[in-house]
């Protein structure tokens, strides 16, 4: 985990090695005449693909890199992401809304229980009337509450337990 961006040469190394993972994968079940389990492989990759070229679609550019990058700099943490995007968004909040995100991901990140499978789930919904993005953590973790103010930004929390946590941000626009 690290402040600093990633440079596009890490981009493009973790993007690479992603990859060489994915068609390894494909390759050793083929190998092992699990075609279905392939196909599954292929389709999830697929499906996977479909939901970030639907994110490119909200014109936030530090939400979807803050998304599309994550895996890399939050390893511990598996990352689902399902998106309904039927409009683009021109929110000038695209700082706060990655700022948010990325300091509820940092309270926790240190204190991860290591034997834990860590997911998080992130649904987008973006029309014209309205942007929802639900953050839902579930896992195991040691921290103290999260106590962020944010201004510009509704922030709905559903549940902040050690073994989940859950908090919508939404965006009413004009």
């Amino acid at each position: 985990m690290t402040e600093r961006p990633l440079t596009i040469s890490e981009v493009l190394r973790f993007a690479n090695h992603d990859f060489l993972n994915q068609l390894h994968l494909i390759q050793m079940n083929l190998d092992l005449q699990r075609i279905d389990e392939a196909k599954i492989i292929i389709q999830d990759i697929s499906n996977q693909c479909k939901m970030l070229s639907s994110l490119n679609n909200l014109q936030l550019p530090q939400t979807v890199e803050w998304i599309q990058t994550f895996s890399w700099r939050f390893p511990a943490i598996q990352m689902m992401l399902t998106c309904d995007i039927s409009a683009t968004q021109d929110v000038q909040l695209d700082e706060v809304i990655v700022q948010y995100l990325e300091n509820t991901v940092i309270h926790v990140y240190d204190h991860l229980d290591p034997y834990t499978e860590q997911q998080l789930q992130v649904e987008i919904e973006s029309d014209a009337e309205k942007f929802w993005l639900t953050f839902h953590l579930q896992g195991k973790w040691e921290a103290p509450r999260f106590n962020k103010e944010v201004t510009n930004l509704n922030v709905q929390t559903y549940a902040e337990t050690n073994t989940s946590w859950k908090y919508i941000l939404s965006l009413e626009l004009e």
